[in-house]
């Protein structure tokens, strides 16, 4: 019995170092942040890490909470209709979607009245659709995500609920960040336009 307590002890010994080993640290990228747009830095800041495919969200420096997302099947890129996701500082330009129902279908930033089908489980046949919510952001980085034919806004990247939810975690998109809808609706009324985001691999 008292061999077994021990050897349950060190599980939980070594679960705990694992975790504090796989938190991230953000505490760089933060200040460099804090230093080139502190206006936008106030409003908090998402932080997307590719790598991970997980979106971190600050405030105060603060860690609030982290999510599950799909960034772009293609990876990272800024390039028009490359179907990537445009990497560095953006800002949340427009907050598009308010009052809609879970799982409300925009076609072009519209909201088309329909409701669809939201999938839990992987899904690979099913055309992916933008629900519910929508963070429309700007690139901040001229030459990088901002005019020309790498320029975010025109491109219409944004955070959007998908009926995807099965596929998140996964490269999976046309270049948007996917979220889980009740996701993004409940962050949809906590953050502002000007919301600080940025993308890393």
């Amino acid at each position: 019995m008292k061999k077994m307590l021990m050897i349950l002890c060190w599980c939980w010994v070594l679960l705990f170092a694992g975790a504090l080993q796989a938190a991230p640290n953000h505490t760089v990228v933060l200040a460099q942040l804090h230093e080139k747009y502190p206006a936008y830095y106030a409003h908090g800041v998402f932080l997307v890490d590719e790598s991970e495919q997980r979106m971190y969200w600050y405030a105060d420096g603060a860690l609030v909470r982290s999510y599950v997302i799909s960034t772009a099947a293609n990876g990272l890129g800024a390039q028009a209709e490359s179907n990537k996701t445009p990497p560095g500082a953006h800002r949340i330009i427009s907050k598009i979607g308010k009052n809609a129902k879970r799982g409300a279908v925009f076609d072009k930033l519209q909201n088309t009245g329909r409701v669809a089908k939201i999938y839990t489980r992987p899904q690979y046949g099913v055309t992916a659709l933008v629900l519910s919510r929508i963070l429309r952001l700007e690139g901040l980085e001229p030459g990088k995500n901002k005019g020309g034919n790498v320029d975010t806004f025109n491109r219409a990247i944004y955070f959007h609920g998908t009926n995807k939810e099965g596929n998140l975690g996964k490269r999976a998109s046309h270049g948007c960040i996917r979220m889980n809808n009740d996701e993004i609706i409940d962050l949809f009324d906590q953050v502002s336009v000007d919301t600080l985001v940025y993308i890393q691999p």
